[in-house]
């Protein structure tokens, strides 16, 4: 239901990039697509009990960080939240919606963040999931509208990677051509799930393909290794299960290798399909850098690296200290990692594969890195690294509502945040990355 228009100034943009105002009744209004000082005319299009949502219908006073969004699908497609925005006042707002987070959800105040920008504000994203639905001659392949899962058809993106873009224009017409049907979530027919286009910083390129079944129409893939040129790799993954997860458990290489080869801080790294690897490569070097000064390494560090990946962070330590214990859940990445030590030459890494929380106690160490997933660490894993009573914690967050959660534990228990970083990895998008150092009091 549409309520008429109401003029709300806009008093902040808090996390998911909404702007925020009040009604006349004191009740909380998020406001998408809106800059801190603004006033607009709105209507309410969505209505709850302690908030509303509202779509502007005119700026009456704009701010002067105001710039025109260069995509065209800006406002439909949900990837990005901050194209209408100067990358000056971007970074800023980031800022202020961490600080804010950390003093509500953590009772902590700082107020000495390191802001490190991206070095590419455009062109940056090395790896990119396009969902795809409807059937030839023009399906559809893009991004998913903004809280939903309906499909937008993307022409351009100016945050991909130009290689990718180009990858991803060929591959929609190539699907123009296939007999494989998309999948649908509403009525569970069809197959053909994602794309997931990959490229490495010495520009390999991988494709792949994401099924509901575990079959894949042959034709499909022969057109593609022939219109993709000096494609690295064509996989195919099987996902049967229903939910926003967009890869399963199997996966198949079709063609060429199914990894890429990626160089960074000195080291050569093999990086699967299934593992994970930053998508913004120059923002990944400086992380390094940040973890490095962090740690202040003097020799004689036994380093207990938890979520290590292909061994990013770990092994571009592991020269400076005694020790690395890298835990990693995943079997095909702990494979990645094991194999990238190796290649390196580096002795003094020891991989555990399995649940953090369970192997932590098997592990002796005096400094703990942390760089989990989107959900943060489990209460089991915070106190058995309590236990340990590290020196140093240094936590690597892709989100800073779960960061400022654990941040609280910690700080109970006697850590102090003593610095902060935040790296922008994916400008025009309300992500922000936090490197940050705990320690112990």
């Amino acid at each position: 239901m549409v309520k008429s228009s109401l003029d709300i100034q806009v008093e902040k943009v808090i996390s998911g990039g909404d702007g925020l105002g009040h009604l006349p009744d004191g009740r909380i209004i998020f406001i998408p697509y809106t800059l801190p000082g603004e006033r607009v005319k709105v209507d309410v299009v969505k209505e709850k009990k302690d908030y509303s949502v509202g779509r502007v219908v005119e700026y009456l006073d704009s701010s002067s960080s105001r710039i025109q969004p260069p995509c065209r699908h800006y406002g439909v497609c949900g990837g990005c939240q901050f194209q209408h925005v100067s990358y000056e006042e971007e970074v800023r707002i980031k800022e202020g919606m961490v600080k804010e987070i950390l003093s509500r959800q953590a009772k902590i105040s700082f107020d000495s963040f390191e802001p490190y920008p991206s070095v590419k504000e455009w062109e940056y994203r090395s790896k990119s999931e396009h969902p795809v639905a409807g059937h030839r001659p023009a399906p559809l392949i893009g991004y998913y509208r903004a809280k939903s899962h309906k499909v937008v058809d993307i022409e351009e993106c100016p945050v991909l990677d130009s290689a990718c873009m180009q990858d991803l224009k060929r591959v929609r017409l190539l699907l123009g051509e296939s007999d494989e049907p998309c999948y649908n979530e509403l009525t569970g027919k069809g197959n053909l799930r994602h794309v997931i286009l990959r490229r490495s910083s010495l520009g390999d390129r991988l494709v792949g393909l994401v099924t509901f079944k575990d079959s894949l129409e042959h034709e499909t893939v022969k057109k593609m290794l022939e219109g993709m040129g000096d494609i690295s790799g064509v996989v195919h993954n099987v996902n049967p299960q229903q939910g926003n997860r967009i890869t399963g458990g199997a996966t198949h290489v079709i063609s060429g290798a199914g990894h890429l080869i990626e160089e960074v801080a000195g080291l050569r790294l093999r990086v699967s399909f299934e593992s994970f690897f930053q998508a913004n490569h120059s923002q990944a070097l400086k992380l390094l850098e940040i973890v490095k000064a962090y740690l202040d390494p003097g020799g004689d560090e036994v380093v207990c690296d938890v979520y290590a990946g292909v061994g990013l962070i770990g092994l571009s330590l592991a020269k400076y200290v005694k020790e690395i214990k890298a835990i990693e859940s995943s079997e095909k990445t702990c494979q990645d990692g094991k194999h990238n030590a190796e290649i390196n030459g580096l002795s003094n890494v020891e991989w555990l594969q399995g649940d953090a929380a369970r192997l932590i106690d098997a592990v002796n160490f005096n400094v703990c890195i942390f760089d989990p997933p989107r959900k943060g660490l489990a209460p089991e894993l915070i106190s058995k690294t309590l236990v340990k009573k590290p020196a140093k914690i240094i936590y690597v967050s892709c989100n800073p509502s779960t960061w400022a959660r654990d941040l609280a534990y910690f700080n109970e228990a006697g850590y102090s945040l003593t610095r902060a970083a935040l790296l922008d990895m994916f400008p025009k998008t309300s992500h922000i990355e936090i490197a940050s150092l705990l320690e112990s009091s």
